[in-house]
């Protein structure tokens, strides 16, 4: 196993790279956390996920993103790079490789993520260029990302416009600077990401109605909610419309079983069933649309006490009922029932719901820029524009 690494970059920049499997590389995974609390310590619109969610938490029973026995270290080779100047961290990401994307893209694309940095070229440029040289030792001719943690969870990119929108469940912020500092050391935009934010009560007209009515008649389309049917009927639905209708989407890497059914017993905690919309033709699953709330309103840190993790959790989980809107972040169509208009359907179920229950608002988000289909749909219903995020990539 690699043991931790120091190595000195120009501009008196260095570059310690560790692993996650001895007490050493444990004691600096904690610093790599620790970090983002110092760089956003007073950026509001930054709301950190709870340090439990990456290093683990054995007493409630939660693996970190970190940790070797995650789900995703067992198939993903991945390192860990923290950057100092002067004996203090400015700067850190990591970088993995992820067979399951060559695999199905047959390419040999590395990817780092979890990328901070203070306002400094020389720093990032250390960090990527260890992170490319730690991906060509791996036979890698590519670098992409940023790519945070958990794969498929997270939306992947930098965030490049937006950054005065509200803070939403599993979005990630980012300092304005960072695009400039990745394009500096080489970086250059592959593709972008979209999201929009819209006003449950929004004036949809009859227009919508009619469609969805019309579509649910000629086609002979069952919709139930996620509660109608058991859970692993749920999960064993979703697994297979979902690898299936983004099989072609850029960056999409195929689901295993237990990595897929581990996020739904995950979800479990926030969801709301009513947000989820289940359609069938003929009695055979075709596709679903589904929305989680933004329990990222209840997440906001503590001002007397910001690193009181067990208080935060605590928070979010006791009021998650006070949420007011939700992110719809989970949806798929299969192949054969494409082009049937059977997104608006699901859409239309899923604002009723959203009306009645009181929700105020709904982002809409990770479209990929030219999936024309569902940006056509969002703009039928008048949505506005709220965050982009940027996927970057050089050769090396």
């Amino acid at each position: 196993m690699d043991s931790p690494k120091f190595t000195p970059q120009k501009n008196s920049v260095k570059i310690i790279s560790f692993s996650n499997q001895t007490t050493k590389d444990k004691k600096l995974l904690k610093k790599f956390v620790d970090f983002h609390w110092r760089h956003y310590e007073n950026e509001k619109r930054y709301i950190p996920l709870l340090d439990y969610e990456y290093l683990g938490f054995k007493l409630i029973g939660m693996t970190g993103f970190f940790e070797p026995q995650n789900k995703f270290m067992q198939y993903a080779d991945m390192r860990f790079f923290l950057a100092q100047q002067n004996g203090e961290v400015v700067g850190r990401c990591n970088v993995f490789v992820n067979p399951r994307h060559n695999a199905h893209w047959n390419d040999k694309v590395g990817f780092f993520g979890q990328f901070e940095s203070i306002e400094d070229p020389a720093v990032t440029t250390a960090l990527i260029d260890a992170a490319s040289e730690w991906l060509k030792s791996r036979n890698m001719d590519t670098i992409r990302g940023p790519q945070n943690l958990p794969v498929n969870e997270a939306t992947p990119g930098l965030l490049t416009d937006g950054f005065d929108t509200r803070p939403v469940i599993y979005y990630h912020y980012n300092k304005p600077y960072y695009q400039q500092l990745l394009e500096t050391s080489g970086l250059e935009p592959v593709k972008r990401v979209l999201s929009w934010e819209v006003p449950v009560d929004v004036e949809v007209g009859d227009k919508l109605e009619k469609i969805a009515l019309n579509l649910q008649k000629k086609f002979n389309v069952k919709v139930e909610t996620w509660g109608e049917r058991p859970l692993d009927v749920r999960k064993k639905e979703m697994l297979e419309i979902y690898n299936e209708a983004w099989s072609e989407n850029f960056g999409f890497v195929p689901f295993e079983k237990s990595e897929f059914e581990s996020i739904i017993d995950d979800m479990q905690l926030i969801i709301d069933k009513g947000l989820f919309i289940f359609i069938y033709i003929d009695d055979h699953p075709a596709g679903f649309f589904g929305g989680v709330p933004n329990a990222t309103e209840r997440m906001e840190p503590f001002g007397f006490c910001r690193r009181c993790e067990l208080l935060r959790a605590a928070k979010m989980l006791l009021t998650k009922n006070r949420v007011k809107g939700f992110r719809l972040g989970y949806m798929g169509v299969k192949k054969e029932f494409r082009n049937l208009g059977l997104s608006a359907l699901m859409l239309w179920h899923q604002q009723k719901y959203a009306e009645q229950k009181g929700y105020e608002y709904c982002d809409a988000g990770w479209v990929l820029e030219d999936n024309y289909n569902v940006i056509k749909l969002i703009d039928l219903i008048g949505a506005n524009s709220s965050k982009t995020y940027t996927i970057f990539e050089k050769k090396i």
